[in-house]
């Protein structure tokens, strides 16, 4: 299989290392080449302008296309347009998944609210289009940054995570007992080589490692780290933040993902697709992660 994947980024990496693990082949589209995919097996770099024209013409040999894009800026509208376009002007590339990766797409499409304000539209086109095979992947939180960052692609994500591994410090939102499903990256870009491996798509697809709440997550974390300092904060609180202007109001629409059931899904559902699409893939959960670092120091997990 020959897959394009439109974006450079963090997650860009898993999926890269996943998909020529397998032995497919990955075009990486980016404004600029990147040097962490130089030299790489079975991986090509194309620096696109994210036109239509260019998008298309390198893709010619591509069967699907991932976006990783991170933007909450209506320049990832634009972008997505641009791509989906492409695809549909490419004689061999019929299957498109968005740059999502989030919570309960079906139940609460509008969390966050930022969010929703760029991805809505995108989701909008892709339902009234008929050319391409598609689907929204929800993968809860992403939750690698429970481990050190020398031990993941991720970048640190400030306060919008719960969990500041460096400063030994974590802020429940809500109560800690509200429900959320977690995912590490590296198991959401093995379960996406599956899904592409697959002869059809769901709408929806849901990849978790597992469901739990911040407060199992932090007597998990408090046995590798005892010095662990916890504060609570409560919904009056951040919905009271999410009316902020700025980052304060984005980490407070992130901590209150967590208390709505936004990244809660539905257990039969996610049994059903494993069995589905999934078969043969390992889902670790928190401890696994902690457990892999103990053992590796150096590990990316």
């Amino acid at each position: 299989m020959h897959l394009a994947i439109a974006g450079s980024g963090d997650l860009a990496c898993y999926l890269v290392e996943e998909f020529t693990a397998k032995g497919h082949d990955v075009v990486v589209l980016s404004r600029s080449l990147k040097p962490r995919f130089d030299g790489l097996p079975k991986v090509t770099q194309v620096v696109i302008d994210y036109s239509v024209e260019s998008i298309a013409n390198a893709i010619s040999d591509c069967e699907a296309m991932i976006s990783t894009i991170l933007d909450y800026s209506e320049g990832f509208v634009h972008v997505h347009l641009a791509l989906i376009e492409a695809c549909k002007q490419s004689r061999l590339c019929k299957r498109f998944i968005p740059s999502e990766f989030g919570g309960n797409l079906e139940t609460h499409p509008e969390q966050p609210e930022f969010y929703f304000r760029t991805r809505e539209p995108v989701r909008k086109i892709l339902r009234e289009q008929t050319e391409l095979e598609w689907t929204l992947v929800s993968v809860g939180w992403l939750v690698d940054y429970v481990v050190p960052a020398k031990n993941r692609y991720l970048k640190d994500i400030g306060p919008a995570f719960p969990i500041d591994v460096a400063n030994q410090t974590m802020v429940i939102p809500g109560t800690g007992r509200e429900p959320v499903n977690v995912t590490c990256a590296r198991d959401v870009a093995k379960s996406l080589v599956a899904l592409l491996e697959c002869p059809k798509w769901d709408k929806y697809t849901y990849i978790t490692g597992e469901k739990t709440c911040w407060a199992d997550v932090s007597r998990t974390f408090t046995e590798k780290y005892p010095a662990l300092s916890i504060s609570y904060k409560n919904v009056a609180k951040l919905e009271q933040e999410a009316m902020m202007d700025g980052d304060d109001a984005i980490f407070a629409e992130y901590q209150l993902f967590s208390v709505t059931g936004a990244a809660c899904f539905d257990d039969a559902t996610v049994q059903d697709q494993r069995k589905r699409f999934f078969q043969g893939i390992r889902f670790r959960k928190v401890h696994d992660l902690l457990e892999a670092v103990d053992k590796d120091n150096q590990v990316i997990v």
